[in-house]
């Protein structure tokens, strides 16, 4: 039996100048030999070897090359920041098979983004029933889903430090060719997201470094997750191009539910739960509920706008929602960021609050004891007013993301303090509420609303949020 070792945090590159002594030591390098390979001062460096001065991302990932230090161990993933650039080289303008390549994958994509809630529920026929959480059409299995709600300070998280495996299953295997179309060079795009870049560009696309999800473990009433590295395009590259995949096959068979023979791959991922097969990086969503026993408990909702976002655009979604990752690229960013809590509090300051998301180039971590709005959410909850529980892991079954199911009950009184300035349009989508003008107001709690949903262009993930609530609903609502 192999026994992970695993730690409370992922690296932070605190450590950096005993790292370097080391290395430097194991190559019998002097610190002017060291310093004149890092291109410094053997004053500076020797700053850096006591820890008296604080290097850059730049910086850390010159470290990691001129020494052969695996980048991770400094808290940092290779560079890949060019992947977010358009390259118009790669763009075709004249007639050809990667013109016509081209414009039939923007009219796919644009078939894929008006259709998500539909496809994603054809897309679970294709998956024993059985897998199926009740009334909905998300995957899961035993193992991913507790018998009850678990609070979120019960939800153990564990950076994995052994020698995780590399998936099998990438972005850029034959398998996934369909989804990739030709370059103006004739030669296929390598990557999903680089086409996503250049043909069909949403607003917010990053690719920042982000905690891959390695193990599930739900017992006694408590939770385990384990994590490594990953980034968000490296799993964006498999999720999107296999719901690509799948809306082609749709339009190609007349607008029917193709079967899996066809869906090349879809097929080659055999077992769709496999964590360490292909990376996978879990989406926090939380469905909010605005605890109020006198005049009704409130629920919350927005449409997430495709022009916007890359993933479960132009569907009705649960808000606060997000991938977990830190809020930056600066490596003390990674521990400081490595909680459930903290993603979630940020999802809540960008799209209740509509404070601009981070823009990945900040250096100092966030306080979340001071700065606001952190503080008081913290506060809040810490006095019982602003409860959060996970209700469940599971997979969406059009793109096969992973996802963790969170349900956050506020006080009614303490939601209105906290959410006075709750906006009708964020970076994201806009709000969806019973009184125009009024995005405070949501949706009310109840099975009338809860059957009328089932009419609207809800995602799979957020009937699954609602439908986990409603089940659970005496005990998550118990005064």
């Amino acid at each position: 039996m192999h026994v992970a070792r695993a730690v409370d945090a992922p690296p932070d590159g605190s450590d950096v100048g005993d790292v370097i002594r080391w290395y430097r030591k194991h190559h019998n390098l002097t610190q002017q030999d060291a310093a004149d390979l890092l291109n410094t001062t053997q004053s500076r460096l020797s700053k850096i070897e006591k820890g008296s001065l604080t290097l850059g991302l730049d910086e850390l990932r010159l470290v990691a090359s001129r020494f052969g230090i695996p980048p991770e161990r400094l808290g940092v993933l290779p560079d890949r920041s060019a992947d977010a650039v358009p390259n118009p080289r790669t763009v075709s303008d004249s007639p050809g098979a990667p013109l016509e390549s081209q414009e039939r994958w923007r009219a796919v994509r644009a078939a894929l983004n008006s259709n998500r809630a539909a496809l994603g529920d054809l897309a679970a026929e294709l998956y024993p029933q059985a897998h199926c959480i009740p009334n909905t059409t998300v995957l899961t299995k035993p193992a991913w889903l507790p018998d009850a709600p678990v609070e979120l300070a019960d939800v153990q998280l564990h950076w994995r430090t052994d020698e995780v495996p590399k998936p099998s299953i990438t972005g850029q295997i034959p398998e996934s060719e369909s989804a990739r179309p030709l370059a103006a060079d004739g030669e296929r795009y390598r990557r999903y997201s680089s086409a996503l870049r250049d043909l069909a560009r949403p607003r917010l696309l990053d690719n920042r470094i982000s905690y891959r999800l390695l193990d599930v473990d739900w017992a006694d009433g408590r939770g385990r997750l384990d994590f490594n590295y990953t980034s968000y395009f490296e799993v964006l590259d498999i999720g999107e191009a296999v719901g690509h995949e799948f809306a082609e096959a749709w339009v190609n068979a007349g607008r029917k539910r193709p079967s899996m023979a066809g869906l090349r791959l879809r097929r080659h991922i055999a077992d769709p739960f496999d964590l360490l097969a292909r990376p996978m990086l879990p989406s926090i969503n939380t469905l909010t509920i605005r605890r109020d026993p006198i005049d009704g408990h409130r629920m919350y909702l927005h449409q997430r706008d495709s022009k916007a976002v890359a993933a479960a655009g132009g569907m009705f979604h649960v808000i606060p929602a997000g991938v977990f990752q830190p809020a930056a690229l600066a490596p003390q960013h990674q521990a400081n960021d490595f909680s459930i809590w903290r993603n979630i509090q940020r999802e809540f300051s960008e799209e209740f609050l509509g404070n601009p998301e981070h823009d990945g180039n900040s250096v100092e971590p966030i306080d979340y004891d001071e700065d606001e709005p952190f503080r008081s959410f913290t506060e809040a909850r810490k006095s019982g007013d602003f409860r959060v529980y996970a209700t469940a892991t599971v997979l969406e079954p059009l793109t096969l993301w992973v996802e963790l199911l969170t349900v956050a009950v506020i006080e009614a009184p303490a939601f209105d303090r906290l959410f006075a300035g709750m906006v009708e349009v964020n970076d994201e989508g806009s709000a969806v509420s019973t009184e125009s003008g009024q995005p405070a107001v949501g949706i009310p709690f109840t099975s009338d609303a809860r059957e009328r949903l089932k009419a609207e262009p809800l995602s799979p993930i957020s009937r699954a949020c609602i439908e986990l609530a409603w089940q659970h609903r005496h005990t998550l609502l118990a005064g």
